[in-house]
């Protein structure tokens, strides 16, 4: 009989290898890893299962509830209305004060959320403006969103992935803000590269084609434009946003629980409807997260990881420098999230990296924090990211994505290598 941590193993390649062919759903394949890790007596099925009850997995959900409740008030379009009018028809302009509030709210909101939100506002924008192009505008406005919500825990998927994973291996876990010296780090670089280089290098690359349709939902487009919201409901849904952000920001109750008692506002206060969430949440994601926090619990109680850590360690020879080998993880990460979905991506990269950690004695937190934003800036490929991926409604081809995101891609690796060292020692 195979020892529980090789079993363990076996099964994560399985696992690996269904996310990246998907044959069947994320969602599907991490709750199967489950079941297999407690059929094939790799751990107890309290062990496996344990990210369903995780309050990482709350924090999520609750989060999302937020988000749909900014959009059913208005709230979220009304933002959208003054980024319209500050930018006074100034292409320019108004991709950078587009820009700037989509990420500072893709920090605390569901950024796929943000971004959906804010491609009506292009649509609207460019159909009454004609120095507005789409495409100058959709691509930097989802790379945006993604360094906005690498910024902070509850920003997106990818940091709550490894936030479970490193708490799940190790006992370790990230707090709200983190993230967020490195993460605005990488935000301001990014906002420097589109005002000085992007926007222009963009042009370029796609200026001379024609628009294409973007088939965004009337409908939506007119909720931005037209809509008459209620001003009661727009007040309590910014206030209780205000004081959700403040809470996190002073810690006074823990993290999930601000989370779910805002998510609970919002329901109680008529903000969103139950039925509401049911239709709108992104039950898919949250599986998936828990799933996986499952897989994470069930290798470390097997000693998967060290196993993992060790073969990783023969390989590596006698390199024991701290900054060479978080390197390669981090430029191993970004590499692998350019094809398959972040959070697979630190699945697959992170228990190594911990395993190391633990090995020779380096910074849990500092590996854990670069490997996730490894994972959260890939946009070279339209399958880099949920949010790069809803891009293609503005007609990008495969190429550009290429041709206008290498360059900031390789900038915000080298970005992290200098930031996160600055923010937590490797060792």
């Amino acid at each position: 009989m195979l020892d529980p941590g090789i079993t363990g193993l076996i099964i994560l390649a399985l696992m690996v290898v269904l996310f990246i062919w998907k044959p069947i759903p994320a969602p599907a394949v991490g709750v199967m890893g489950c079941v297999l890790m407690v059929l094939l007596g790799v751990s107890s099925f309290e062990e496996a299962f344990s990210g369903f009850s995780s309050s990482i997995v709350l924090l999520m959900a609750s989060a999302m509830v937020v988000g749909i409740a900014m959009f059913k008030t208005g709230a979220a379009q009304i933002i959208g209305r003054m980024v319209i009018r500050w930018s006074h028809g100034n292409e320019m302009l108004f991709l950078m004060t587009s820009c700037a509030v989509a990420g500072v709210l893709s920090m605390f909101l569901a950024n796929t959320a943000i971004l959906a939100a804010f491609i009506s506002i292009v649509d609207s924008v460019c159909r009454t403006s004609p120095k507005i192009k789409q495409r100058n505008i959709v691509l930097p406005l989802a790379c945006s969103v993604m360094f906005g919500g690498a910024s902070t825990l509850i920003g997106c998927t990818p940091q709550l992935t490894a936030n479970g994973l490193m708490s799940e291996m190790v006992g370790i876990e990230m707090g709200m803000w983190d993230l967020t010296g490195p993460g605005l780090t990488l935000f301001a670089i990014f906002l420097i590269y589109l005002f000085f280089f992007g926007y222009r290098h963009g042009k370029g690359i796609w200026g001379g084609r024609k628009a294409v349709d973007m088939g965004v939902d009337e409908e939506k487009i007119r909720s931005v434009i037209e809509a008459q919201f209620d001003r009661k409901k727009v007040t309590l849904m910014l206030t209780i946003t205000v004081l959700m952000i403040l809470s996190y920001i002073t810690a006074v109750i823990p993290t999930a629980l601000t989370a779910l008692v805002a998510a609970l506002l919002c329901v109680i206060l008529g903000l969103c409807s139950v039925d509401d969430i049911q239709r709108e949440l992104d039950w898919r994601t949250i599986v998936f997260l828990a799933s996986c926090l499952g897989l994470a619990n069930a290798l470390t109680v097997s000693g998967s990881g060290e196993i993992i850590g060790d073969a990783v360690a023969g390989m590596l020879g006698d390199v024991r420098s701290p900054f060479v080998i978080f390197s390669v993880l981090v430029m191993l990460t970004l590499f692998i999230s350019q094809f398959i979905t972040n959070s697979t991506a630190i699945i697959i990269t992170l228990p190594i990296a911990l395993s190391l950690c633990s090995l020779y004695g380096f910074n849990h937190m500092a590996f854990c924090i670069g490997i996730t934003l490894g994972a959260s800036i890939a946009c070279c490929t339209p399958l880099a990211a949920a949010q790069i991926t809803m891009t293609q409604v503005a007609g990008y081809d495969f190429a550009d994505y290429l041709k206008y995101c290498l360059p900031l891609t390789l900038i915000c690796y080298v970005g992290i290598l200098v930031a996160v060292p600055l923010f937590f020692p490797l060792v």
